[in-house]
């Protein structure tokens, strides 16, 4: 081969060679983006990770403490079951005590002593109607007004 036929068979392998260069190229600027791409993704699920490790985290540290309050209620349920049963255990002495003296124990139910149940409309107006003497209405009536008005009907 010639000199020349040597230089045209360089350049048209040269020039096969640019269009192949040209698209080589063009494919690693498509992988670069592609890189830069993945990259964020993988900065975006490790920020994710490290939210999900703190919520984790978060309730490990609501369960620890709910089983620490569990212990606690379950330590003042058991002080509330010994001062139950110191309470019982003084009743029964005092009972005792009572019958050693020669009387009868009565019980008192501790709802029942002291508290009075408030009277109806109904029943006021009845005191109300019964009574004779006129200054003792008259205070009976200043002291029960609304409860005799409401059972009147009267606003």
């Amino acid at each position: 081969m010639t000199l020349e036929e040597t230089l045209k068979s360089l350049k048209a392998s040269f020039s096969g060679k640019s269009a192949e260069t040209e698209t080589l190229s063009k494919e690693i600027a498509g992988l670069k983006a592609k890189v830069e791409a993945l990259t964020a993704e993988k900065a975006n699920l490790a920020d994710e990770l490290l939210a999900a490790q703190a919520v984790s985290s978060s309730a490990s540290d609501a369960v620890a403490k709910v089983e620490e309050l569990s212990k606690a209620l379950a330590a003042s349920e058991s002080q509330k079951a010994q001062a139950v049963a110191q309470i019982e255990s003084v009743g029964k002495v005092a009972a005792k005590m009572v019958a050693a003296v020669g009387a009868a124990p009565v019980e008192i139910n501790p709802a029942e002593s002291g508290a009075v149940a408030p009277k109806t409309n109904a029943e006021v107006w009845d005191e109300f109607m019964g009574m004779k003497d006129a200054a003792k209405k008259q205070a009976f009536y200043n002291a029960n007004r609304t409860a005799i008005i409401a059972h009147l009907g009267i606003k």
